[in-house]
């Protein structure tokens, strides 16, 4: 799969890229990128529209209510979310981002 996003963006960098019509966040992180579905699973916020931020290199904040959650493997590092994210790790490859 590849993703329409500027592979060289920096990393912090949050992306939105729609697929099948559904959206998605493309997350630069200090350690690659990943993408996930575009909604937190506490309450649905959306981490490309309503602020999300890359902390600390691989933590992703959410900006309605403070969930953490590790970019590496998705796992939540901090609540009031309890369900992880669904991680799909991405290369760069030829200015482009490809699923691993």
């Amino acid at each position: 799969m590849d993703i329409e996003v500027d592979a060289d963006a920096p990393v912090g960098s949050i992306t939105g890229a729609a697929m099948d019509g559904v959206a998605y966040a493309v997350v630069h992180h200090e350690e690659g990128w990943v993408m996930f579905e575009d909604r937190c699973t506490h309450a649905g916020c959306s981490f490309v529209h309503d602020g999300g931020e890359v902390a600390e290199g691989t933590v992703l904040v959410c900006a309605c209510h403070g969930s953490e959650f590790d970019l590496r493997d998705g796992s939540v590092l901090e609540g009031p979310a309890t369900d992880p994210l669904a991680i799909v790790p991405l290369r760069a490859e030829r200015g482009r981002l490809r699923s691993t």
